[in-house]
């Protein structure tokens, strides 16, 4: 899968190559896929971080036992929705249990899931500029630098959401206002909000909250998931919105974003990502400088802790 990494430990301190280190895995390999341990010895170690400011998350792995005890409360994928094997297999891997620089992580989670890693970079580009949950000293949250997607006025189960969220910390309706709180996390833009009609609603909502604000790893663990079932072709309700199959990567990138198959949305989402990818956007000489700006309210971005 990948050329034998530089082990843990060693004083490299380059970006990652062009090109990645790891590469697509066919559908029907999904049950021989490397475990943790595995990829963990797989990585490229580098002390190259452009995102200081991950510090902490980068570090957190989820509790063993909150994991699991988040996953049974969240709605299962009955009724042909689903491929059986989404809830028995691929959600049960998800446990984000790897620390490292933030490049580690992408490394680790494609790895993991027999996807690029390139990919994963190029995502998290899009989706956060590669910052986890980046906020100002009062812990306010910088919204679309690790969170965003705001609830518009008026929908549907907006309290229920704001006040389960908010039991785990912070009430984001003093940051945004009455029943307005952000829908999507993380580094890989991890949408924690589901809709009452969608099925019961667990204050953890769909499972991933707050381990996706919390722990790098659990965020990208996830993101690289939902793209292999995807890729699988076990999304079976995407076949409502299009021809959907197995083997298209890019239009599981498009659902990523969209949550249907291929339309306007979707295409409009896969360009930029592809944008991203053939720039290299993470191996420009102004990455580690970009940074959300201060503000004369706030104060200055401080990073997650």
């Amino acid at each position: 899968m990948a050329a034998p990494a530089v082990q843990p430990g060693a004083t490299n301190a380059q970006p990652p190559a062009q090109g990645g280190y790891f590469r697509l895995q066919p559908v029907g390999t999904w049950s021989t896929l490397p475990n943790n341990a595995s990829c963990a010895n797989r990585v490229r170690y580098s002390t190259w971080e452009p995102r200081p400011d991950n510090g902490v998350p980068n570090h957190v792995m989820p509790d063993a036992g909150a994991v699991p005890r988040a996953r049974a409360a969240r709605p299962v994928a009955t009724g042909g929705a689903a491929d059986p094997r989404w809830d028995s297999w691929l959600l049960q891997r998800v446990d984000g249990r790897f620390t490292g620089t933030t490049d580690e992580i992408f490394q680790w989670a494609a790895c993991k899931w027999g996807l690029p890693d390139d990919l994963l970079r190029a995502i998290a580009v899009r989706e956060s500029t590669w910052y986890e949950y980046e906020i100002y000293p009062s812990g306010r949250p910088i919204l679309n630098w690790g969170m965003g997607d705001m609830m518009p006025a008026g929908t549907s189960g907006a309290s229920v959401y704001c006040k389960g969220i908010a039991a785990y910390g912070r009430d984001f309706q003093r940051d945004f206002g009455t029943n307005i709180c952000p829908r999507t996390f993380s580094i890989a833009g991890v949408m924690s909000w589901e809709a009452p009609s969608w099925g019961q609603m667990p204050a953890n909502q769909n499972g991933t909250f707050p381990f996706t604000v919390r722990s790098t790893a659990f965020a990208l663990d996830y993101l690289a998931s939902q793209l292999r079932g995807c890729f699988n072709g076990w999304e079976y309700w995407l076949k409502d919105s299009g021809s959907y199959a197995a083997g298209d990567l890019w239009g599981c990138v498009g659902a990523w974003y969209s949550g249907d198959w291929l339309s306007s949305d979707a295409n409009g989402y896969i360009s930029r990502v592809r944008t991203e990818l053939a720039n290299f956007t993470w191996l420009e000489n102004d990455w580690p400088t970009t940074k959300p700006s201060c503000d004369k309210i706030y104060g200055c971005p401080v990073g997650s802790h």
